[in-house]
């Protein structure tokens, strides 16, 4: 596999940059966490460095494959360009349909960030006629998106298939931390957290088989409180996905690996409640995990040789509800035990607790594809790389 530093840059002029901002923002369009575009920095200095002229991709949100206002990268382009400190000139959606990719080629040099390529019908279905646009005229493609790198996308595959390519930086920093991680001996730890069991339902079934204990927090957890008879009221479930739950609860049981489940939540009023105490006499939402399931998971900690974490483990965008994700970021960033944290919302949990990537073993910016990654799946981004 090509990597930036055994390139050489003498024929390579223009190149196109795939990076994952796909950042939290508020609703005033505030980044909230800047990690993804930051980690991004090194790899944009090396390409300007050798006098590149660069084209950024990136996804932001999840729009449905045509132009939406709020998922526009023109609400956030500004902050990008000042976080990275460099001169960025925004290609619009608009402008990329009346005059395609113009504005980069006619541009002598220069950095270049075009709208949500989401955007685009093509993106989603790997669409070679779409990638050929892209790549004609362009000598090198780099990846520097490793939290995409699971999807079977336009911009993170088949452009990737048309020219000569490489990793990213920081890309190739995760795949050579999950390749030392996948070697780590020892008692495992999984907690893992965030909204939906249907996106992470290939990852629970393999952590299974790996991990002594898993504790399942955020809105993911009430599908199998749900499940297991407590009431939930009006908190976020998913529907139909009692079949899911019983396969995980079904695996772990037979693989001896215990699923936790929160003992306790903080639900919308700000009340602290036992999960047996709730019911659907009241209109309650669940947003957090409360203090015993806090100090359940602590202990369990005391016991593991690995932790993994992947998710937040109630609405942390609320300052009222996100005790239970800051304590465990602030609990595990002292823990003797390799700590493994991964997820965009993760790093924001991490944020908000003052605390940064020095504080543990490793921090991914990939969620969906970190998980992947570990359960040793090819992804599609990095098996796209290595045909070069």
């Amino acid at each position: 596999m090509n990597n930036l530093n055994n390139l050489d840059f003498t024929e390579i002029k223009n190149v196109i940059l795939r990076v994952d901002f796909n950042v939290p923002i508020d609703q005033n369009f505030i980044i909230q966490d800047f990690t993804r575009i930051s980690r991004s920095r090194e790899t944009i200095e090396k390409l300007h460095t050798n006098k590149c002229k660069i084209l950024i991709l990136t996804h932001f949100g999840r729009p449905n494959s045509k132009f939406e206002e709020n998922y526009s990268l023109k609400n956030i382009y500004i902050q990008i360009s000042k976080e990275l400190n460099k001169d960025i000139q925004f290609i619009s959606y608009d402008e990329f349909q009346r005059n395609s990719l113009s504005k980069f080629h006619d541009a002598k040099d220069g950095i270049f960030l075009l709208d949500n390529i989401r955007f685009l019908a093509g993106e989603k279905e790997n669409d070679p006629a779409m990638s050929d646009v892209f790549t004609q005229n362009m000598n090198l493609y780099v990846n520097e998106a490793f939290s995409a790198a699971h999807r079977s996308h336009a911009s993170v595959d088949q452009m990737a298939k048309n020219i000569q390519s490489c990793p990213g930086i920081n890309f190739l920093k995760e795949i050579e931390a999950i390749d030392s991680i996948k070697k780590i001996d020892g008692k495992t730890l999984a907690i893992i957290g965030g909204s939906k069991v249907s996106t992470k339902i290939e990852a629970l079934l393999s952590l299974v088989k790996s991990c002594s204990n898993i504790f399942i927090g955020g809105a993911m957890a009430n599908n199998f409180l749900k499940f297991q008879d407590f009431h939930v009221s009006n908190s976020l479930v998913e529907e139909n996905i009692d079949i899911k739950v019983k396969a995980i609860l079904h695996e772990a049981e037979k693989n001896q690996c215990k699923i936790h489940l929160p003992q306790d939540v903080v639900i919308n009023s700000g009340h602290e409640i036992l999960v047996q105490d709730l019911n659907n006499n009241h209109d309650f939402k669940i947003f957090d995990i409360g203090s015993q399931s806090i100090n359940t998971i602590k202990n369990i900690t005391k016991d593991s040789d690995v932790i993994l974490w992947n998710g937040p483990l109630g609405l942390i965008e609320n300052t009222k509800f996100s005790k239970g994700s800051v304590d465990i970021a602030k609990y595990l960033s002292k823990s003797h035990s390799k700590v493994i944290v991964g997820g965009g919302d993760t790093l924001l949990a991490l944020k908000i607790a003052q605390l940064d990537s020095s504080n543990y073993y490793f921090v991914s910016t990939a969620g969906g594809a970190f998980l992947e990654a570990l359960e040793d799946k090819v992804l599609p981004a990095v098996k796209a790389l290595a045909i070069q």
